[in-house]
């Protein structure tokens, strides 16, 4: 046998015997040491890095989790690492399994279905963001039928998504929205996905899919049943966007920031509806607030959901452009109903926006108070 053969023996032998001292520091220390004798390139046959990676299975429950973390991090993108150490690692918590799950390579499809079949959410996050991954593991993260899951798994353009797998998350976005504009934007989704997905997504996806894809315009055109059943959801409960909205109230999570961002995406429904849940009113009057050739009428709408004034302002701009089409206020007329934004107070806005006359333009907000 050679020095270094025998060598090797005698550290090991010695990490066996210190694997029996079940101190923290101790283990912490042993922990360290078979982590750096894993990661040398040569050194150690492949027998001797499995005995030591035993040794580690064996002790990481008395081994605090930002050091096991901090092992998982400089071993995940190691090729020489015992396979069975690696899938050991990427089940165990969360955080210590993450970087194994992002960016081993040596974790085959199978392995990684394990782990989103029998480990938490995060861990299934975690999968559905790794790159590349393939058609069996897609589909078992569309199985765990969770909408973050698989909204992750949408939004990575490099995993192999089976085209039936497509086909229902397609079916699934004319309810949850939020799989509408990552699908649509996936390389090589199929033209028949979107020429479906165009019966019920917002203008502004419409106008991506006639841009983005090639199809017969004869095929994307809606009917007017269609139409009229569309206009017709807009006040039922199982229009799309409404169920959204009534979701994310009954969650509170219906923030003024949402508001703002479906403003900023062109989703006027969704706007409005956002608009409505928070103000406490029926669309109808949301829409006569937002149509108003009186831009205090709005200004009074903001100051009662509490908006930061910049906010208000950007609100403004937004619904000036995509609810006027251009023909709107002037700047005169934003500077002076942003200085009236700025007086405007809580108890005087919530008086106006009960006032029906007031919100009818039948009188100015002046007569608001009388």
């Amino acid at each position: 046998m050679s020095s270094d053969g025998q060598q090797n023996i005698n550290q090991i032998l010695n990490l066996v015997e210190l694997a029996e001292d079940k101190s923290p520091t101790q283990r912490k220390f042993l922990y360290e040491k078979i982590g750096n004798f894993l990661c040398e390139e040569e050194g150690f046959s492949r027998a001797e890095k499995e005995l030591m990676a035993d040794i580690m299975c064996r002790i990481t429950s008395d081994v605090e989790r930002s050091v096991r973390a901090s092992f998982s991090k400089n071993i995940s993108k190691n090729k020489d690492i015992p396979i069975d150490l690696v899938i050991f690692l990427a089940n165990e918590e969360y955080d210590v399994a993450l970087p194994i799950l992002q960016d081993c390579g040596l974790l085959d499809e199978e392995d990684l279905c394990e782990v989103v079949r029998t480990r938490s959410v995060q861990h299934q996050l975690a999968v559905a963001a790794r790159t590349n991954i393939g058609e069996a593991v897609s589909r078992a993260l569309s199985d765990t039928n969770n909408n973050d899951v698989c909204l992750c798994l949408i939004e990575n353009k490099t995993a192999a998504i089976p085209e039936d797998i497509l086909e229902l998350f397609c079916i699934q976005s004319q309810t949850i929205l939020e799989y509408q504009k990552p699908l649509l934007q996936r390389p090589f989704l199929p033209e028949k996905i979107a020429q479906k997905m165009y019966q019920w997504v917002s203008i502004a996806l419409r106008e991506y899919i006639v841009s983005n894809f090639d199809i017969s315009p004869d095929l994307l055109v809606v009917s007017a049943d269609e139409q009229a059943q569309s206009v017709k959801e807009i006040t039922s409960d199982s229009d799309p966007s409404s169920m959204l909205v009534n979701k994310l109230f009954t969650a509170g999570e219906l923030s003024n920031g949402f508001l703002l961002k479906s403003l900023r995406q062109g989703e006027i429904d969704l706007f409005e509806l956002s608009f409505a849940k928070l103000l406490d009113i029926p669309r109808k009057e949301v829409q006569k607030i937002l149509y108003a050739d009186d831009p205090q009428l709005l200004a009074v709408a903001c100051r009662v959901l509490g908006l930061d004034p910049i906010v208000f302002s950007t609100i403004f701009d937004l619904t000036n452009t995509a609810l006027q089409s251009g023909n709107g206020f002037s700047s005169e007329q934003k500077e002076q109903v942003v200085g009236f934004y700025s007086l405007l107070k809580l108890d005087a806005a919530k008086r106006a926006l009960n006032n029906k006359d007031f919100i009818n333009g039948l009188i100015k907000y002046s007569q608001t108070s009388s």
